[in-house]
């Protein structure tokens, strides 16, 4: 009996694999991977395994290296994707990683033409393909470094060689697209595949329509890429695509952007991992732009995704931050009406220093210089005299032009003082300065928050309509765009 259980053993190991043995047929039952590598040449060193998201590289594991040999090893399983192993600083090769056992060895003199892998069915086409596209770079090389100076026959014969190259390449790619269909790396290889423009129509007057190859181009971008399988987030292309299509296809204005970010969103969907990254990186991306108006990215980001809870991966206290943050910037987004100062009644509250209540909307000018700023703070000191000279220096140029300024401390002293010093007094001085009982600053509303106020100066520049035109902006700032939209009129 023992020698009919041993036979059926042995036919069974020997028939799954020739290459694979016993205990690592074992261990890729367990969790966790193990990649060994061989680099002849390599001296004693240390390498490091990293993989690319977001635009950047990783480090996941480091070995040491002894006689050529190390081995990558983790009880944790390794999320797939293209990874690198880094020999040294300038020296370095792309794996696939969707098996978790597996080894390869190489020559340090010729890392990619060497390479050989065991047990890894996905690494071997990849190498075919960057082997072959090598050779085609290097027999293209020189076509090219020829074209620069060939004239006549001698350039049409050149470009007919590069062309047959590019045709060979083409051909190639197709073909390994159609034997590899199973492979990550074709899905790479496709994503990196430009969508085929068709001739352009004739408009009204028989002309070729002049903006249709770029929409053409911008509403079928996300054709070739595969939004179902995570392991994209862990390759150089999908971060790049992102880029390309959010900051150079998409116009520069927080419309456009926002509708560009829901068409990449509706078609992130089709993976959790890969809409977390797309949802989270826009947010936080456009919450930080420096841009100003960009804001309204993140306000739209919040309202839509995350305030009607598509967003599981965000615990409730960050959730209740985030729509705080995004709550207090709405109100005051570029081309929007400024808030009104009203209390919580409805009532204006700001007061002059004689006591006289006054609102943004008495201000009848063409444009209102809105100033926050506090009577004891020092940079304010240094900040007003520079935004009443550049003011001043406007309404003498002929614009229509006033200051309404907002104190937000609540010493009435103080803040008279500043007034002199600082010589404002033909601005609208304003200031919400209350105290309870036990002598306790009061604000009459959260204008703070609608304005955003958490440092000073803040300088917001308002149109006729008390419309925000700009805001945070610098002293120098108010005079670029009053010159430059007065230059548009």
């Amino acid at each position: 009996m023992k020698n009919i259980l041993l036979l059926f053993t042995v036919i069974y190991l020997t028939n799954i694999s020739n290459a694979q043995s016993l205990s690592e047929l074992l261990q890729q039952k367990k969790d966790g991977y193990k990649i060994s590598g061989e680099v002849t040449g390599l001296k004693d060193s240390t390498v490091m395994l990293a993989y690319y998201f977001g635009g950047k590289q990783y480090a996941t594991d480091t070995a040491n290296v002894v006689n050529g040999k190390f081995l990558f090893k983790g009880n944790t399983k390794l999320p797939g994707g293209m990874y690198l192993v880094v020999l040294s600083e300038n020296n370095y090769f792309d794996i696939i990683i969707s098996e978790q056992y597996f080894s390869f060895s190489t020559k340090l003199d010729d890392l990619i033409g060497s390479m050989k892998f065991k047990n890894s069915k996905e690494n071997p086409p990849f190498y075919e393909y960057l082997n072959f596209i090598t050779k085609m770079q290097k027999d293209v090389a020189p076509i090219r470094k020829e074209l620069e100076n060939a004239k006549g026959e001698a350039k049409k014969e050149l470009q007919e060689r590069a062309k047959n190259i590019d045709t060979k390449v083409r051909s190639y790619r197709s073909n390994f697209i159609k034997d590899h269909a199973d492979k990550f790396f074709s899905s790479i290889v496709i994503a990196t595949t430009e969508p085929v423009i068709p001739e352009a129509p004739l408009d009204s007057t028989g002309k070729a329509d002049k903006t249709f190859a770029y929409r053409y181009y911008k509403k079928h971008f996300w054709d070739n890429i595969d939004f179902s399988d995570e392991r994209m987030l862990r390759t150089p292309i999908f971060f790049n695509k992102m880029d390309q299509y959010l900051e150079k296809l998409t116009a520069k204005n927080p419309d456009s952007i926002n509708i560009s970010a829901d068409i990449l969103i509706e078609n992130s969907r089709k993976n959790p991992e890969i809409f977390q990254y797309v949802v989270s990186y826009i947010t936080s991306t456009y919450e930080r732009s420096k841009i100003m108006g960009m804001d309204a990215v993140f306000v739209h980001m919040v309202e839509n995704y995350y305030m009607n809870n598509q967003c599981d991966w965000v615990d409730s206290t960050q959730l209740v931050k985030i729509a705080d943050r995004a709550q207090k910037i709405a109100p005051n987004l570029i081309g929007r009406e400024a808030s009104e100062f009203l209390d919580f009644y409805g009532r204006p509250f700001m007061k002059d220093t004689l006591g006289i209540i006054h609102t943004l909307q008495e201000i009848n000018s063409n444009y209102t210089v809105l100033v926050f700023f506090g009577p004891t703070c020092g940079h304010c000191k240094k900040e007003i005299p520079k935004i009443k000279n550049d003011i001043d220096s406007l309404i003498l140029l002929g614009h229509d032009i006033k200051t309404f300024a907002v104190a937000t401390e609540f010493d009435k002293k103080e803040w008279k003082k500043f007034i002199h010093d600082q010589k404002t007094g033909d601005w609208l001085n304003v200031a919400d300065i209350n105290h309870d009982d036990d002598g306790n600053p009061v604000a009459s509303s959260d204008w703070r928050d609608k304005y955003d106020i958490y440092s000073t100066p803040v300088i917001y520049l308002l149109d006729k309509e008390k419309k925000i035109i700009a805001k945070r902006i610098t002293h120098k700032q108010i005079v670029e765009i009053i010159s430059r939209r007065e230059e548009q009129l």
